[in-house]
């Protein structure tokens, strides 16, 4: 899944999406300046490049609200914060409004996929990376938020990807800058990755990690790269089912200690099956390169192939 450089689809993207059957996008707020018509423009256009390759494509947003959202006024309607649900006089009418909202407001638009909700508890990162991003520190009211903003979207059709596994709300670092590490015991952060069990058990299409060190779980790979956590964990002990999505693998977390085609081949081969790369289109290039040489080379199986390909045909048609 490859980030665009503006409002409209350029001519070096239209050749990435030729050279590599690319049908997967991600929106920014430089997407987003030049308002609905230009954006509705915009979306209309990777469907229909899409459809001439014989695609379905997905064009995703971080639509969270708040701090976190590439659709701002007073071009875009509103969208409250998660820290605003938790704080209202009834959470879980305004998380219904919310989620309302928020799906017609994307599919107005053409977007189909939200990188949305945050399921991190409000712990350390609250002052930092997660401000105004989370529904606070009680497990099961954050939980029972994320059930009702999951099972909104689907009824309305957004697809919905909740983050970030097993949960970020413990790191003092930015994983945009610096590859944290958490040292809380493993029990704990499978006790805290709760919201996320019970967003499967309704129905989340699609679950993202970050560039995170759980050193009591996987002391030498981040979420991003780690089997343990995308396999034995999410797969195996929560039992999910959908895609699995890489955050940004251009965040200094990632790019200041690996190569960019290395570190996404290693993130696929743990269990990751649509990666991000939101900016740079030569760094797209050179990872996909790599893909073809490992599947080549016979790094990459074609079963583990077949699997991510299965789960992401799923998600295009629920």
């Amino acid at each position: 899944m490859m980030g665009l450089k503006g409002s409209q689809l350029d001519d070096d993207a239209i050749t990435l999406m030729e050279k590599y059957s690319i049908s997967k996008f991600i929106l920014f707020s430089r997407n987003t300046t030049e308002g609905p018509k230009k954006l509705k423009a915009l979306c209309d256009d990777i469907k229909r490049y899409s459809k001439k390759l014989g695609l379905k494509p997905l064009i995703a947003i971080d639509q969270e609200g708040g701090p976190v959202r590439r659709l701002r006024p007073p071009l875009f309607p509103d969208i409250p914060s998660q820290k605003e649900i938790k704080t209202a006089n009834d959470p879980i009418k305004k998380m219904k409004e919310l989620a309302q909202r928020t799906a017609n407001l994307l599919l107005e638009n053409g977007i189909n996929v939200n990188f949305a909700p945050c399921l991190d508890l409000c712990l350390d990162a609250e002052s930092h990376v997660l401000k105004g991003r989370c529904f606070g520190n009680d497990i099961n009211l954050v939980s029972r938020l994320g059930e009702i903003y999951v099972e909104t979207m689907n009824k309305i059709g957004v697809i919905c990807v909740a983050k970030h596994f097993p949960g970020i709300g413990r790191v003092k670092l930015d994983p945009h800058h610096h590859l944290p590490k958490i040292n809380t015991k493993k029990e704990i952060i499978l006790k805290e990755a709760t919201p996320f069990k019970r967003a499967i058990s309704r129905g989340v299409k699609g679950i993202m990690t970050s560039h995170v060190i759980y050193k009591d779980i996987d002391p030498e790979n981040p979420a991003t790269l780690s089997e343990k956590i995308a396999n034995k964990i999410l797969r195996k002990d929560f039992d999910f089912k959908g895609p699995l999505f890489s955050d940004d693998m251009e965040m200094k977390g990632i790019l200041g200690q690996f190569e960019i085609g290395k570190a996404c081949l290693k993130s696929f081969m743990a269990g990751h099956d649509i990666i991000l790369i939101c900016s740079d289109y030569s760094l797209v290039e050179k990872a996909l390169d790599d893909f073809k040489k490992g599947l080549y080379d016979g790094i990459i199986k074609k079963e583990r192939l077949s699997e991510a390909l299965s789960r992401i045909e799923r998600l295009n048609h629920p």
